[in-house]
């Protein structure tokens, strides 16, 4: 799962990067890598907020537990649990970087505002489908919603924090419950 995560931020993250530096034309902040406003502040906090809920009420359930945590260590040490949140934030960074960067910024230009919407949120749901019909599902409304914030703020970071959160906690909250995982003690 390390590796998949690592492989991801470098293909999500290194490719459209590359391809944004070798058109000379633009730069990343044309595609949302600018500073976060204060708009952008305001929904990282709401939409967090919400997130933690939902993740809090989800974490117990049979259906998460038999997806989450991803890396299925009976017992996480200090060392695992840091790496895999370092990992989870470098590839959920690239990822959004693609999608709500690269791709939504690219496909409006072309598209126009709503069929470039359309068009991430469907490409966004499908890579979610190995996910279940629940993930998927869900991931329509937030991805219509992150695009939304992602074009009326003009940054890809509220998209960023948003499934950084949703990520960390949904792993640290179904660690917490899981009948079959714990966190290793430190030794004193």
């Amino acid at each position: 799962m390390i590796f998949q995560r690592l492989l991801g931020a470098f293909i999500f993250g290194c490719l459209p990067f590359v391809i944004i530096f070798l058109s000379a034309t633009k730069s990343i902040s044309d595609f949302g890598v600018v500073f976060p406003n204060g708009e952008s502040f305001f929904w990282i906090l709401i939409l967090s907020i919400a997130i933690l809920a939902v993740n809090y009420s989800n974490s117990r359930t049979p259906g998460n537990l038999k997806m989450y945590p991803q890396i299925r260590e009976k017992e996480w040490s200090l060392q695992v649990l840091t790496l895999s949140a370092l990992c989870w934030i470098a590839y959920l960074t690239a990822y959004e970087f693609l999608f709500r960067g690269y791709l939504l910024f690219s496909s409006v230009r072309l598209l126009g505002l709503w069929t470039a919407i359309v068009l991430n949120t469907s490409i966004y749901a499908l890579v979610h489908i190995p996910k279940g019909l629940k993930e998927t599902a869900g991931a329509i409304p937030l991805g219509i919603l992150l695009c939304f914030l992602t074009l009326r703020t003009g940054s890809i970071w509220i998209a960023v924090f948003v499934h950084i959160t949703m990520a960390l906690s949904n792993e640290w909250l179904s660690l917490r419950v899981h009948p079959e995982m714990s966190i290793k003690k430190a030794r004193k």
